[in-house]
């Protein structure tokens, strides 16, 4: 199973391509000053936190910082024989529950077996990052539903890289379809065909330093405290519910011995 992060040489080639402070975060990872530091920016990983949209949102709700997304994958060919690779996105302001394209900029990276870098494309469009889960709770019907899951580059429903609601199975199109980056191949002998991989981890860190954690980590807290105030609530009302009149109509229709009034 391929390794993610820290990957010493691969980690390095991606640092060169950032700015500080991001350069630094990734570096951590490769070169920690001791043990506990070696995960310290680790946000999100599917084989220790679950795989799937929510298990992923759980984790990576409330950090604005940038963000270094990885997917390790396996794609079987016809010839039954199978490739592994891993490539990797960089988002910059977080990611966000929208059902269109957002961003102001980013990057595509083929991580394993070979390390290439394709960044924003300018003057072409701006389809950076996509990633859209229904809220909990939402049954509303939809004419048109929107795609359920992480994207980079491309269109709706033409994305040049498409990681499903299950974290599952991975889509990866041609350059040709997208316009936000840069052309090249996003693992060896990529054809011009769709690919679709089975996915073997999914992995983010976070690059916007101890500033952006501590906000996160304040943001996870508030969104504890309001769930805990929500449930007392909910205690109250069915502590009140059992003598309510509308328990009693419920009681009456749903219980056909029940004595009934006659005229």
């Amino acid at each position: 199973k391929p390794r993610f992060l820290p990957l010493e040489g691969r980690a390095w080639a991606i640092s060169l391509t950032l700015r500080p402070p991001m350069c630094e975060e990734i570096l951590k990872s490769c070169f920690p000053d001791n043990v506990d530091k070696m995960n310290e920016n680790l946000i999100y990983r599917s084989s220790v936190h679950g795989k799937g949209l929510n298990r992923f949102w759980a984790n990576v709700e409330g950090y604005g910082g940038s963000m270094l997304l990885l997917i390790s994958a396996c794609d079987v060919e016809k010839s039954s024989t199978a490739r592994s690779w891993i490539i990797g996105a960089i988002v910059h302001q977080g990611f966000q529950n929208k059902d269109a394209f957002y961003g102001t900029s980013g990057s595509l990276y083929a991580i394993a077996p070979v390390f290439h870098v394709m960044p924003s494309a300018a003057g072409k469009e701006r389809n950076f990052v996509y990633s859209h889960l229904h809220p909990a709770g939402s049954r509303a019907y939809e004419p048109r539903p929107k795609a359920v899951g992480i994207a980079f580059g491309g269109s709706g429903g033409n994305e040049r890289v498409f990681l499903d609601e299950d974290f599952g199975r991975v889509t990866v199109r041609h350059h040709a379809v997208d316009k936000t980056y840069q052309h090249g191949a996003l693992f060896p002998n990529q054809g011009f065909l769709a690919t679709v991989a089975r996915v073997q981890e999914v992995e983010v860190r976070g690059l916007g330093g101890r500033k952006a954690q501590q906000v996160q980590d304040s943001y996870k807290k508030r969104e504890q405290l309001f769930t805990e105030q929500r449930r007392k609530v909910d205690l109250k009302t069915f502590a009140n519910w059992e003598d309510s009149p509308e328990k009693m109509m419920m009681d009456m229709m749903s219980d056909p011995n029940a004595v009934k009034r006659e005229d």
